[in-house]
């Protein structure tokens, strides 16, 4: 796995255009000081999140950015056991300053 890097947020920002869940994430990224507000505040957003992925484009559009951090093909991050999806998300956000990528993501989304 792989930190984010610069040409994640684009990504992260279509996709989250393309869930509609824009403002949400915005909302989000700027009113939270810490990581740790992000993770607090973040069950409904998740929650969000999981709901707009049932749908078969939302669903894509989640493997197609994880693919990235991931190394790994998006057909690959759809075939992950649960157990390892979870692990590499964790392992995703304790070496990433999310807060950061948040905020700019969030910049970019204006």
């Amino acid at each position: 796995m792989r930190k984010l890097k610069t040409t994640d947020i684009p990504c992260f920002c279509r996709t989250v255009k393309k869930l509609g869940l824009k403002e949400k994430f915005k909302t989000l990224a700027l009113e939270a000081n810490t990581g740790k507000d992000v993770w607090d505040r973040g069950f409904d957003l998740v929650w969000d999140l999981f709901d707009v992925a049932t749908e078969v484009d939302g669903e894509m559009a989640i493997y197609e950015f994880l693919a990235g951090p991931f190394e790994m093909t998006p057909d690959e991050v759809g075939d992950l056991d649960l157990d390892i999806l979870i692990s590499n998300i964790q392992q995703m956000a304790a070496e990433n300053n999310l807060m950061v990528f948040f905020k700019s993501a969030a910049r970019l989304m204006r």
